[in-house]
């Protein structure tokens, strides 16, 4: 394969770094392409695969075509080839890094365009491994991507949180939700809570507070017997609106293993009406 036709790291000041792909990849017919075939995801995937098969064919470096292809393959319970195809672009991602890139001070912002392609290849494998219950190597995958980009543009640390809580490491748990302070979601807020409840601190009521100002729903969603979606809702630009019923499902259900612990149901039927 040509030189040429393989993305290249550039690095500017302060270690970060910028992939830089070749005219074959950017060019407009490629895009075009590209873009016609993510929008048939989740309509008709079958059509989203052949198009983004044909683009990496001719184009073997193409990252977002790799990521894309993944979802197409999973969209249609290919699971198999989805995670292939997942891991085959990580890997073929981190080929590109030179040598001198160097982990533990080089950085690869989200806000470098170029950049994101290699972000979601990373996120993409990381969702894989997640979905396959290997959480230690999802949780692997996650820090390496806030490594990369600790602004976080992904949300990826709210997907580590997740995984720490499914393995049950409470102390990692409370120790990463300590790196970011100034972080009012729903994730952390209530995750504080949670570990405080676990460990039987029954000096919670500041952080109960807290976490019902960011949420009043979620309570009542926990101590109930059957669960079921809400209607759609409204959204704001970012998505599901903060502090809305619809935020609590969501967040409820992506953890309801956690969330099936009999202390923590306990806790909040005991001060769900006194909070």
């Amino acid at each position: 394969m040509a030189d040429k036709n393989k993305p290249k790291l550039v690095k500017y000041e302060d270690n970060e770094w910028e992939f830089v792909f070749p005219p074959s990849i950017e060019s407009e017919e490629v895009e075009e392409n590209f873009f016609f075939g993510i929008e048939q995801l989740g309509k008709n995937d079958l059509v989203a695969e052949t198009i983004l098969k044909s683009l990496i064919y001719k184009n073997p470096f193409h990252l977002d075509a790799y990521a894309h292809l993944s979802i197409a393959f999973k969209n249609q319970e290919k699971t198999f080839e989805s995670f292939l195809t997942a891991e085959k672009a990580y890997n073929l991602g981190k080929s590109l890094l030179p040598k001198k890139f160097d982990i533990k001070k080089d950085k690869l912002p989200w806000g470098y365009w170029d950049n994101r392609p290699f972000l979601r290849v990373c996120h993409t494998l990381g969702l894989e491994y997640q979905h396959r219950k290997e959480y230690q190597k999802a949780i692997d995958i996650y820090y390496e991507i806030l490594q990369y980009n600790s602004d976080d543009n992904q949300g990826i640390r709210y997907l580590l949180l997740e995984c720490l809580f499914l393995l049950k490491d409470y102390k990692k748990a409370e120790e990463f939700i300590n790196k970011y302070p100034d972080d009012w979601s729903i994730d952390f807020l209530y995750g504080k809570l949670i570990i405080e409840i676990l460990k039987d601190n029954k000096d919670v009521k500041t952080l109960l507070d807290e976490a019902i100002e960011c949420n009043e729903f979620l309570p009542k969603e926990i101590i109930k017997t059957k669960h079921k979606a809400p209607s759609a809702g409204k959204f704001d630009e970012f998505g599901v609106v903060s502090g809305s019923v619809q935020e609590a499902f969501m967040y409820w259900n992506r953890n309801k293993k956690l969330y099936k612990n009999k202390k923590i149901i306990d806790f909040f039927k005991v001060n769900f009406k006194n909070s």
